[in-house]
């Protein structure tokens, strides 16, 4: 067996065995049903439940939408967490790795950083609120933390929705996150409650303590 279809294989096994799992396999397969792609002269659009969304939103590196706002607040010496193929330009890439990755940023001491960028990633964190407190704790006093999020009525990005199925953990949203990031030392200096091109909001805070 190859090593993509291991890989399927795990995670058909895991999805069958824990019941959280299967219920949002199961929902995946039957929403991806409901996708109708069409080709208007405007472009490629994706329609579902009643919405049109252009085809861009499926190619990835969500970064080039909002990177000339994150450099106006990301500088100096940072990370982006969850860089993906697309690091956010001057920032050092946090990728999925078994020594570093989200919940494990040992190699940069606690109050280090003058920033810390992740953008379509903390969606993927089922215990984001340490994960955030860790990207907090490891910010200079006055570093910022700026975090770029799919919007909540992006459909298709849903947990259990045609595009992820069960990759996203939950739906972040500035009503949740706005007053976590008060409570752990963060003073938030601007938030989105509506969605940009990207379908996405950013939210952007500083250190106070």
């Amino acid at each position: 067996m190859s090593p993509t279809l291991r890989a399927v294989a795990r995670k058909v096994a895991l999805a069958v065995t824990d019941p959280r799992r299967l219920s949002c396999y199961l929902r995946w397969q039957w929403n991806r049903r409901f996708v109708r792609r069409v080709e208007l002269p405007t472009g490629v659009f994706h329609h579902y439940r009643g919405r049109a969304y252009p085809d861009y939103l499926n190619s990835g590196d969500a970064c080039s939408f909002v990177r000339e706002r994150a450099l106006v607040h990301c500088t100096g010496s940072g990370l982006d967490i969850g860089a993906d193929a697309w690091p956010l330009p001057g920032s050092i890439p946090i990728r999925e790795g078994e020594h570093q990755n989200a919940y494990r940023l040992d190699a940069f001491p606690d109050g280090s950083l003058d920033f810390v960028f992740s953008s379509h990633c903390l969606e993927h964190l089922r215990h984001w609120p340490g994960a955030l407190r860790l990207w907090i704790r490891k910010l200079k006093p006055g570093g910022r933390l700026f975090l770029y999020l799919p919007h909540p009525s992006m459909l298709l990005w849903r947990r259990a929705g045609p595009w992820v199925g069960l990759r996203h953990e939950w739906i972040p949203t500035w009503a949740v996150l706005v007053p976590f990031l008060e409570r752990n030392g963060i003073e938030v200096m601007e938030y989105d409650k509506e969605h940009d091109t990207y379908w996405s909001f950013s939210i952007v805070g500083r250190r106070t303590r």
